[in-house]
């Protein structure tokens, strides 16, 4: 690869490692205000823990179907 691509390569990594600092900051902001400063501390409470939990399963359920699906050792 010439140099022009791999220097275009780096931008695009920079930009994204941009984008990866500046958006979770944001969402820290926002979600902390949104907790401590608003009425809809109980619901944000209740949806973030609905989400933590459904992910969790999904990987649970995940692993059994893949365990349970996998093909006999030989």
């Amino acid at each position: 690869m010439n140099n022009s691509g791999e220097t275009f390569i780096m931008k695009q990594n920079k930009i994204i490692g941009l984008i990866l600092l500046i958006v979770p900051s944001l969402f820290l902001i926002f979600y902390s205000y949104l907790l401590l400063f608003t009425h809809w501390d109980i619901v944000l409470i209740k949806t973030t823990l609905v989400v933590i939990v459904g992910i969790l399963m999904t990987v649970l359920v995940w692993m059994g179907y893949t365990m349970a699906s996998a093909p006999p050792d030989k």
